[in-house]
């Protein structure tokens, strides 16, 4: 239980007392049953104060074997239930016969009167103490689950690192690439990213969708490594990736891609092209 349920709850436990020892002063000064003498509020809330110790003391292995026994595990059986039941049932029989018991003692009366007295604490604790002990528990089974979820939370949001970062990695591993220098690092750029690049002296631009990159390479060494790829040569400063090619526009010998940008093709470009998409026409 976090600090702000924990202090709930004693208060509650307290109001209880408060309302016990109340509630007898109440019945003992407006029906007369002590006319010898006048017992003091104090004197009550000392009484119920020590019974509930004992209920507490009592309940504890109880609350111990339901946490680490039973609400530890991802599902409670309904065996388990029965057994948390009937040892709350017990501590709650023990709790009243210690407390008659203690009575007995307190007041200087035979035990001959037990029965008396745990007859009497049965109804006038019984019922309080069960509900005590069954808040307690709803509250450590509530505790129990809400750190079941914390941990599984924790769990996928790990699980999300590791396969994010997974990914990523795979993806530079697996997806073919061009290694591209910016400064002082080196950031790799997917084939699939790459929707045309152009011939810019001894170096290339290439073209994302979004971005231009400078490679110190040839546009002929990266027209034989990429021919795989489906990257074809429509011009002699132009190679096309056909994936992004949207027409091929006759009339005024453009390709347009699907950003809607356009680019020269030749004669050469425009035979390998149409060959290229003859052979993969169905």
């Amino acid at each position: 239980m976090n600090r702000r349920t924990s202090i709930l709850l004693g208060a509650f436990i307290i109001g209880l007392i408060f309302f016990d020892a109340a509630q007898q002063k109440y019945y003992l000064d407006t029906f007369d049953l002590t006319p010898n003498r006048t017992v003091a509020f104090g004197e009550l809330l000392s009484n119920h104060l020590i019974r509930w110790l004992i209920w507490l003391v009592v309940s504890i292995p109880v609350l111990f074997f339901s946490w680490n026994k039973v609400f530890n595990k991802e599902r409670i059986s309904n065996k388990n239930w029965i057994a948390i039941g009937g040892l709350v049932l017990l501590s709650t029989l023990l709790s009243i016969t210690l407390i008659s018991v203690q009575s007995i003692f307190s007041q200087n009366v035979s035990l001959a009167a037990f029965s008396e007295f745990f007859q009497f604490f049965t109804y006038q604790k019984g019922i309080t103490f069960l509900m005590a002990s069954i808040l307690f528990i709803g509250l450590l089974y509530n505790h129990s689950k809400l750190k079941t979820i914390d941990e599984q939370s924790i769990e996928i949001k790990t699980l999300k690192k590791v396969t994010s970062d997974l990914q990523e990695v795979l993806s530079h591993e697996e997806k073919p690439h061009l290694n591209v220098k910016t400064g002082y690092k080196l950031k790799p750029i997917a084939l699939e990213d790459i929707v045309w690049i152009q011939s810019d002296d001894y170096c290339v631009k290439i073209h994302t969708a979004d971005k231009t990159f400078t490679l110190r390479q040839s546009l002929k060494a990266l027209e034989d490594k990429l021919a795989p790829f489906r990257f074809i040569r429509i011009h002699r400063s132009a190679l096309l990736n056909l994936n992004y090619l949207d027409q091929v526009n006759f009339d005024t010998a453009h390709v347009r891609l699907v950003n809607d940008h356009e680019i020269p093709y030749s004669k050469k470009g425009i035979k390998s092209l149409k060959e290229h998409m003859k052979d993969l026409s169905i």
